[in-house]
C-alpha cells in the first residue's frame, strides 16, 4: 500500500478526514504490534526507535490543537456559525478552545515523557549469547 503524506498537499477536507482515519489505523496497529510477547518488536534498540517517532508525532498534537482553535475563531467571526442546541455558536468555540489548550498541554506533557522514556532504556541490549540475541546495535 502507498500512501502519499506529503505535507504540501494535496489538501481537501476529504483528505484532512483521511488522514486522520491513517492516523487512527496506524495507532490501533501499534497497539497491537506490540501486545503480549509483542510480535513488533524484537530488541530494545526497536522499542528506542518506535518511542522517538512517537514522540517526533506527539510534538506536532499542539499545533495542530492551536490551528484547530483558530480554524473554529475564523469560522465563528464570519458570523455563519448555528448550533443545533440553539445556543450561542462563541460558547461552544469557547470550549472547544480551552478544551483544546489543555489537550495541547497534556500532548505537550505525553512527548516529554514519551522522551524521557526513550533516554532510560537509550542503555539496553539483549546479551550477547542469549537465545534469540543479535547484534542489538
Amino acid at each position: 500500500m502507498n500512501i502519499d503524506l506529503n505535507p504540501d498537499g494535496p489538501h481537501s477536507p476529504e483528505r484532512t478526514a483521511e488522514v486522520a482515519a491513517i492516523f487512527d489505523a496506524c495507532s490501533r496497529f501499534l497497539v497491537y504490534s506490540t501486545m503480549g510477547s509483542a510480535p513488533g518488536l524484537d530488541y530494545p534498540s526497536e522499542a528506542y526507535r518506535l518511542l522517538g517517532e512517537l514522540y517526533s508525532a506527539t510534538s506536532r498534537l499542539p499545533q495542530l490543537c492551536g490551528q484547530l482553535a483558530e480554524f473554529l475563531a475564523a469560522q465563528l467571526a464570519t458570523g455563519k456559525l448555528g448550533d443545533d442546541s440553539g445556543r450561542d455558536p462563541a460558547v461552544a468555540c469557547e470550549g472547544a478552545s480551552m478544551h483544546l489548550r489543555l489537550a495541547a498541554e497534556r500532548a505537550a506533557g505525553l512527548t516529554a515523557s514519551l522522551q524521557d522514556v526513550q533516554r532510560a532504556i537509550s542503555g539496553l541490549h539483549v546479551k550477547s549469547g542469549t537465545e534469540g540475541s543479535k547484534d542489538d546495535g
